[in-house]
């Protein structure tokens, strides 16, 4: 019965194309099986039962060879893409004096281990950092467009947004990401700092449009709508920003008689009060500053990294502090800094390097 069992199996996977080697491997392991079933007494119609008829037990095994194959390629793949990647450079290096920006051939050692190892939804949002980097580091180097190209490495999250998120949500989702790469462009290449930054009232006003009664809609981008014309009417008219800023009390009106927005106070006691009043004076303060530097410097362009005081401020007061939480924002500001105040954004990027090694030192 081993005999015939084991010829069974045989025929099998010479069906399914099974390689000589694959097969005696396999024939040898469910040999000593059948031997060390009838060692413990069973009979050869037990035997049977328990090792599976011989097609089914082939077809099982095939699928494994066929996936134990492709990880083997795609094992020697991956082992053999830095030894690939040095030969490139070499070559660009030496043939045509390409050693930058030649370097970027070593980004294909992390780029094939996703692709090799990734689904492709994940392998999307893993490829995106380095598709980014790329594009940006093209930008730059070919096209002097260090500001505001980048810009670009905004559709990092917006990819991993577009790929997780319901269609319903992702506009909103999206909406300050498209509206900080509109203020920039506006005020990079048309000087519209202000009123610019109006492009920034498209994230509420889209997240309007989720609002199940259609009348309280219309009237509250209408309160939107109007508040925007009576600035900008001020503003280029009348010459009298200030007083058209006003306007925008009619949608924050609108919010509180439709009870969207509520005022209520309930300052928590203890050690925990003190940190409610730290955070709130660094939002106040946050927006005094950036209004400041908008109005009496023209500092729009820069003014807006202010604001990364408020997330930092609450890591710090309401978090284990960690310098991995806080660093991505002192990243920004540093990147931003440099290449807008010295313009040298083609090194300036060096700056998001802080991140990972600073998740190094303090997991290490």
């Amino acid at each position: 019965m081993k005999t015939k069992y084991l010829e069974k199996l045989r025929d099998q996977l010479q069906n399914f194309q099974a390689s000589k080697a694959d097969i005696d491997e396999i024939l040898s392991d469910y040999g000593q099986l059948y031997d060390d079933a009838l060692a413990k007494g069973k009979t050869d119609e037990e035997i049977y039962q328990l090792l599976g008829e011989p097609r089914q037990v082939a077809y099982e095994l095939i699928d494994t060879i066929k996936i134990k194959q492709h990880k083997n390629k795609r094992n020697k793949i991956i082992a053999l893409m830095p030894f690939i990647s040095v030969i490139i450079f070499m070559i660009l290096g030496f043939g045509w004096d390409l050693w930058h920006p030649g370097w970027m051939v070593f980004l294909l050692i992390p780029i094939t281990a996703i692709i090799m190892t990734t689904d492709v939804k994940n392998a999307i949002i893993a490829l995106s950092p380095f598709i980014t980097t790329l594009t940006y580091l093209l930008l730059g180097f070919k096209y002097d467009l260090w500001h505001p190209g980048w810009l670009i490495f905004f559709f990092i999250p917006m990819i991993s947004i577009i790929l997780n998120t319901r269609l319903k949500d992702m506009f909103v989702a999206l909406s300050p990401f498209v509206a900080t790469i509109a203020f920039m462009i506006l005020g990079t290449y048309y000087d519209l700092w202000n009123p610019g930054w109006l492009v920034f009232l498209l994230i509420p006003m889209i997240g309007i449009l989720h609002t199940r009664k259609l009348w309280k809609m219309f009237v509250w981008e209408l309160s939107f709508v109007a508040a925007i014309a009576f600035y900008l009417y001020m503003g280029y008219v009348q010459n009298n920003w200030a007083t058209g800023g006003l306007g925008f009390i009619l949608p924050v009106a609108t919010s509180i008689i439709f009870g969207d927005m509520n005022f209520v106070w309930d300052m928590p006691k203890g050690p925990m009060r003190k940190k409610v009043y730290i955070l709130l004076s660094s939002i106040a303060l946050s927006i005094a500053v950036f209004v400041l530097l908008g109005v009496l410097a023209q500092g729009w362009a820069y003014a807006w990294q202010i604001f990364l005081i408020i997330p930092v401020a609450s890591i710090i007061l309401f978090d284990k502090f960690r310098v991995t939480a806080i660093m991505p924002f002192i990243a920004v500001v540093l990147f931003f800094s440099l290449g807008y105040f010295l313009h040298i954004f083609q090194w300036s990027w060096l700056a998001f390097l802080l991140i990972p090694m600073a998740a190094i030192i303090e997991n290490a």
